[in-house]
């Protein structure tokens, strides 16, 4: 019984990659919310720290996950081990740094194709973040324009902490109006986390929805942080994230 369970997991693996140029959009945090609500399911999931100058720090996913894999992608024998680590496990999730798309581009264009994903059996979500501020949005459309159906899109409305509520670079512009025609990316908002709350989650290393059981931390507080992943989790769940339709390498039915 465990090998034929085993058997039918391993039936489809999903990948999880950070795209997009812009440093300080929140895709890390994106990255951490996706992982702690698979987990929270009770996914075995694979986490890639590939953003070394920020690993073990709160800029790197690597904080909340200390025994994550490790790759460095100016090697293109270590970019093969992101999508070799995704054919091994259930889930898998990368966090790319910034201005990485030079590496994972070009080694994308020369590798990675249809049949190569179908072959290995594994889906690629991309997973992209856009704040209410000017330029986030657009390395967004430049990395859609080299993956472009291959993959599934995941964007992530990040309020930061901005009073505006408008996403205008992904909204209004002519390249996202044509992305989001183009690929129907799933879209979740993460709404603004007061700063102590925050303060909190980088101090402890927890995950959030650990967090929001830890007695050692102001009760408020782990309300705070609570109140902030939960509506995630939900939008995550009805999203159907893993049936969602697109023009991807194993079309769902």
């Amino acid at each position: 019984m465990v090998e034929q369970r085993c058997f039918f997991l391993m039936l489809k693996s999903y990948l999880f990659m950070t795209i997009g140029a812009k440093g300080g959009t929140g895709k890390t945090t994106a990255m951490l919310l996706i992982a702690d609500w698979l987990l929270s399911k009770g996914k075995n999931v694979q986490i890639i720290e590939a953003d070394l100058e920020n690993s073990g720090k709160a800029g790197g996913i690597s904080h909340w996950f200390e025994d994550c894999l490790r790759v460095d992608i100016r090697s293109a024998r270590e970019c093969d081990m992101i999508l070799e680590t995704a054919a091994e496990n259930e889930y898998t999730l990368v966090d790319l740094p910034a201005n990485s798309g030079a590496e994972i581009k070009g080694w994308w264009k020369e590798l990675i194709t249809p049949q190569v994903l179908t072959e290995m059996k594994v889906e690629v979500i991309a997973v992209g973040s856009v704040t209410p501020y000017p330029g986030s949005a657009g390395g967004i459309f430049d990395w859609a324009a080299v993956f472009q159906d291959s993959c599934r899109y995941l964007v992530a409305k990040n309020m930061m902490h901005s009073k505006l509520a408008h996403f205008s670079d992904y909204f209004d512009s002519k390249a996202g109006q044509q992305f989001r025609k183009s690929y129907l990316p799933i879209e979740i908002k993460i709404s603004t986390l007061l700063q102590e709350a925050m303060q909190q989650l980088v101090k402890t290393g927890s995950r959030p929805s650990l967090l929001a059981h830890d007695n050692s931390v102001p009760i408020l507080l782990r309300q705070r942080v609570k109140n902030w992943f939960q509506p995630v989790f939900d939008q995550l769940e009805d999203s159907r994230i893993f049936s969602h339709p697109f023009k991807g390498n194993i079309p769902v039915a």
